[in-house]
């Protein structure tokens, strides 16, 4: 009789992992953001819309918010806001432009 042997290998996690990749988003319309020059000193201000936003990490300033980029600024939004009023550019609109290129 024979005893069936498993094995396990551990897959360490690596930054290029689907989950470690830079979200990515754009306004569907204006709103609410907050940008701080100086450490307390925040200014409110609206992003535009069809404005490109890119996900950096939680917000150390804003509770349930997030630091996003756009035009080279970090700006603090609520994650509810972005997700409300934004859509999330994906993936699969790079992998179709690669596609259409190879049927060329």
């Amino acid at each position: 009789m024979t005893t069936p042997v498993a094995s396990s290998t551990a897959i360490p996690f690596s930054a290029t992992s689907d989950e470690s990749k830079t979200r990515a988003y754009r306004t569907n319309t204006s709103f609410v953001a907050v940008y701080f020059p100086e450490p307390g000193k925040g200014q409110i201000i609206f992003l535009p819309e069809g404005a490109m936003l890119h996900v950096l990490r939680p917000s150390s300033c804003l509770s349930e918010g997030i630091e996003v980029m756009f035009e080279n600024q970090i700006y603090n939004v609520f994650e509810i806001d972005l997700l409300a009023r934004s859509s999330a550019i994906g993936e699969p609109i790079r992998t179709k432009g690669r596609a259409m290129a190879a049927c060329a």
